[in-house]
Formats: structure tokens, sequence, C-alpha cells
């Protein structure tokens, strides 16, 4: 719990009141997740593949399912919400606080895609509930691994959205977090939840793409 919240607060910290340059707060994240999985390893004495669930994947065989159908519901999501967003809020935010441009936001997403996903699942659905059921509290570990998971992503989206949105990502996030938890825990490894989450994360992209390119 205490590993979350140190989590949560810089990270917001970092968002909210400092705003670097996404590489400069990407290198943070990185660092700030290798530290306090790293203490935390140390600390059970048992070995960083297992604290984090980094085995190999058990059942993988329907995981495509999982990887395809994500990436039309994130789409859908955003079709049917995008009437209630301040596009061109977003798109403005998007160039300016994160120095997005059209020449490097395939780079910047290709990181979201690929290590920022991996970085969340190996420290959310890894790293907290692998620690909450060493303790006999899977279920506990479970929703409040996924009210870390939401509260963490408002720091990024609040100023985006007015309360009733913000309230209904939330709700989306926490839902999500507990999704991949599932995936994470029938597949028994963090690696099928890190494929899901790069493929939302893909559909996510393809949004900002549309934001930056369109409007």
């Amino acid at each position: 719990m205490l590993s979350a919240i140190i989590f949560i607060v810089c990270m917001t910290l970092t968002e909210q009141l400092f705003a670097p340059p996404y590489f400069i707060k990407s290198v943070i994240k990185l660092l700030l997740t290798l530290t306090l999985i790293g203490i935390g390893t140390a600390l059970s004495q048992i070995g960083l593949r297992e604290s984090v669930r980094l085995r190999k994947m058990q059942k993988a065989g329907k995981l495509i399912v999982f990887m395809i159908a994500v990436i039309p519901t994130v789409l859908l999501g955003f079709m049917l919400l995008r009437g209630f967003l301040d596009l061109p809020t977003i798109r403005q935010n998007l160039m300016q606080k994160e120095q997005l441009t059209k020449e490097n936001c395939l780079y910047v997403f290709a990181y979201i895609a690929l290590v920022n996903s991996f970085l969340e699942e190996a420290f959310f659905r890894g790293f907290l509930t692998e620690a909450f059921r060493r303790a006999d509290m899977q279920k506990s570990g479970t929703l409040l691994s996924a009210l870390a998971f939401a509260v963490y992503h408002l720091g990024i989206v609040d100023s985006w959205l007015s309360v009733p949105m913000l309230l209904l990502c939330m709700a989306a996030l926490f839902g999500a977090a507990l999704f991949l938890q599932a995936i994470c825990d029938h597949y028994e490894s963090v690696k099928a939840s890190w494929l899901v989450h790069g493929c939302a994360n893909l559909a996510i992209n393809a949004v900002g793409i549309l934001l930056i390119f369109r409007y």
C-alpha cells in the first residue's frame, strides 16, 4: 500500500506540479517503478520474476481474442463519448503540455504501447497484487490495485474532463484494471495483461493521432 501511495503521489506531482517534457516524465516513471519494485522484491526475499509475475504464460491460445477485441472496444467508446469531450482542448494539451508533435508522436505512442504498458502491468498487476496474494489478501489486493490504477491516471486526464466525465473515466479505468487483472490471473502471468494493455494503448494512440492530425 505504501508503494502504491508513493507511486501515485510522485507521478501526480510530476504531472501536475513540475510538468516536465514527456521524455523526462517517462524516465522518472521508469526509475520510480524499478526502485519501488526493487525495494519490495528485496524485502520479500523472492526472485524478481516471481515478484512481478513474469512467468511463462499458461493456456495462452485464446489470448489473441482479447488482444484484438480490446481495440474496437476502445475506439467505440471514444466514438460514443466524443460529443461530450472538448477535443480541441485535449489536442492543445497533448501538443503543449506533453509536447507532442506530428514528427515525434509516433515514437511517443510506440513507447506508450510497448514500454509504458509493461511498466504499469509489472507494478499494478504484478508487484502489488502479488504482494497482497502472498499475505492472503488477494481480493483486497485486486480492488486496491485497481483503485490505485484509476487514481494514478486521473492525474493525467483531470484537466481534460468535466466532473461527470472524470467520474465516468475513473469508473472505466477501475473496470479496465479489474479486466486486466482477470487476464493476468487466468494466464498466470503479467505478460498476458501486458499484451492486452498494449493493444488498448494502440487504440488510444490511434485516437491521439486523429486529434493531432485532424483537429
